[in-house]
């Protein structure tokens, strides 16, 4: 962060003494060049030039307040000169004086405009202030004015991630990289980027670079399991994180992901024991509490459950995504006569799920609107106890409470699930005409419908989705007439099986949830894997049966054939991660049963 390294005599250089002072200094002969200094100071304490180097001694040094009695005694003399203006800035920094260095730094800029450590420096005062799209500013300012400039690449950088701009800063570790590839501070920084853009192979190239430099760096460590297990390479992840947490024992972050990879694994005890380790270390840790929350509602403990699955409104992500409100969220008050707001939170399953509760707040003397999804609008609609439904955001003075759908449950008085299905329904003239359509496809054979795939954005969904190839062996029960409900990429794999297992594609024809919902109406059963059409059969009442991955989402339970949630719903389950032939097989043993 020096103007300079080594001072060379650019101050006074016509005067023998500073020269020969200088010679010292950048030999390093650091008492000799001070007493060199002192000399001519003494003869000449106005010299602004020779106080200003005797001060870059004094910061080499580390001799702070020394270098600022020399810096402000030269500006004193010299209040524009931009070197001066920048090591005082620097000897600020050093001090901890974010702000004053800011200032210093400023100052520099105004008197040096096209100088790019100027903006650099300003750039590290600046983030310390915590001021990222400042620093941002400066440090891309510096870089405009010096390409080559390293320090000012990789501030630009380690700001678009502070900024949770990932894509932009991969692009920027990567231009910061061109000038010092094996820099530790290049390595991590483009390895976690690339873990938050999902980019998990090349992440773990980098971390291993890391690693290689320093082989206890425990950010390395942790960033190769976090790829590792974003390349849902559970075990190896886990060895990675055991020894990331031998360096750190007390990391609640560390325990906190071994404990979602130990989930992914459905080792739920161990992955119990390490949430709670982390919430010991770090009382407030929302995401530990979030995910032993999860365990407990997987587990049936409904009570314990819903209060620690509370806490995921205040993770990280949940800050940004659970919306403020200027009425109070409803935490279990008298309703009668209230106006309460329902609203939307997670998936589109998530809100078919838990739309059920605006039926129990209506019961309990309150005047119910919801908000939800605008796909999801005009099913809603017809719920019971549903006064309204806004596809949009109303506002606040409308209400005494809002409550985020899948917080009801949490602050009712028993932990009974409202189950009673139907209690979503469709506009007969819609359904009346799907009948008929699909009566002339099917003639008198059973109408089944079929999803195989999910949404592919979903961390697991590699698990929770099956390549329809997997299911070919039901395409020899007799008696079935089968329509697939499947939308998006999924629909492609219906081609390579075209001619050994007629399916009747309606997936173009689904353009809306009420549409899919007309078609279940008019099913005798559903088949599909965890996806929103799982609820919205369920919902509707509909027999649907779900085949799920070993490591099942937490509504599904943990063993079982049925589900508290859905009467009507039939799980088949994995006995090994990734393994459908045995769940297809018990599947299609059912279908053939009498």
């Amino acid at each position: 962060m020096h103007n300079a390294s080594v001072p060379t005599p650019q101050h006074s250089v016509s005067l023998p003494p500073v020269a020969h002072a200088l010679t010292l200094h950048s030999a390093g002969e650091l008492d000799r060049a001070e007493q060199a200094y002192r000399a001519i100071l003494a003869a000449q304490p106005d010299d602004a030039g020779t106080h200003y180097l005797l001060g870059v001694l004094y910061l080499q040094r580390q001799d702070v307040e020394r270098a600022i009695t020399c810096f402000d005694a030269s500006l004193a003399l010299r209040p524009n000169d931009a070197d001066c203006l920048n090591d005082r800035g620097i000897a600020a920094l050093a001090r901890g004086d974010n702000e004053g260095a800011a200032n210093f730094f400023r100052r520099a800029v105004d008197c040096a405009p096209d100088d790019a450590l100027a903006h650099c420096n300003l750039g590290k005062a600046l983030r310390h202030l915590s001021k990222p799209e400042d620093a941002l500013a400066s440090f891309q300012r510096a870089l405009a004015l010096d390409h080559d400039f390293f320090e000012a690449a990789l501030g630009s950088a380690d700001m678009l991630d502070v900024l949770s701009r990932p894509h932009e800063a991969v692009t920027a570790y990567a231009y910061a990289s061109r000038y010092a590839p094996d820099d530790l501070r290049v390595l991590l920084g483009l390895g976690l980027t690339l873990n938050a853009t999902r980019r998990y192979p090349e992440a773990a190239i980098c971390f291993e670079r890391a690693l290689q430099k320093e082989p206890d760096n425990v950010h390395a460590l942790f960033g190769i399991a976090f790829a590792t297990d974003g390349l849902l390479k559970f075990e190896d992840a886990l060895v990675r994180y055991r020894r990331a947490l031998e360096t750190m024992p007390d990391s609640p972050t560390l325990h906190n992901n071994v404990a979602f990879t130990l989930t992914c694994m459905s080792r739920y005890d161990e992955a119990d024991a390490h949430l709670r380790r982390a919430i010991e270390l770090t009382p407030d840790l929302s995401n530990a509490y979030k995910l032993l929350g999860m365990s407990a509602l997987r587990r049936g403990h409904y009570r314990q459950g819903w209060a620690y699955y509370e806490h995921r409104k205040t993770t990280p992500s949940g800050l940004r995504d659970y919306p403020k409100h200027d009425v109070p969220e409803w935490r279990g008050e008298p309703l009668e006569g209230k106006r309460i707001l329902l609203e939307r939170e997670q998936g589109a399953g998530d809100q078919v799920q838990f739309v059920r509760y605006a039926s129990v707040l209506h019961d309990m003397g309150a005047t119910v609107d919801v908000w939800t999804s605008p796909e999801l609008a005009p099913l809603f609609a017809r719920v019971r106890g549903v006064s309204s439904v806004f596809a949009a955001r109303p506002k606040d003075d409308a209400y005494d409470y809002h409550c985020p759908m899948m917080s009801v449950p949490a602050w009712l008085p028993d932990d009974t699930i409202p189950n009673a299905v139907p209690y979503l329904s469709v506009d007969d003239s819609q359904c009346a005409t799907w009948r008929g359509r699909l009566a002339q496809a099917s003639g008198s054979h059973r109408k089944v419908g079929l999803v195989w795939a999910g949404n592919p954005d979903h961390y697991l969904d590699i698990y929770r989705s099956a390549p329809l190839a997997a299911l070919e062996p039901l395409a020899s029960v007799p008696g079935l007439a089968w329509f697939a409900l499947q939308k998006g990429a999924g629909e492609a794999q219906l081609d390579g099986l075209a001619h050994r297992w007629p399916i009747c594609a309606l997936g173009e024809l689904l353009d809306s949830f009420e549409a899919t919902a007309a078609v279940i109406e008019s099913l005798d059963l559903v088949i599909t894997v965890d996806t929103s059409v799982a609820h919205l059969a369920g919902a509707l009442g509909i027999p649907v049966w779900v085949m799920l991955p070993k490591q099942a989402d937490w509504r599904w339970g943990m063993s079982g054939d049925t589900n508290p949630w859905y009467p009507s719903a039939r799980v088949f389950r994995q006995l090994d991660l990734g393994d459908w032939a045995p769940v297809v097989e018990a599947v299609r043993g059912a279908l053939e049963a009498p």
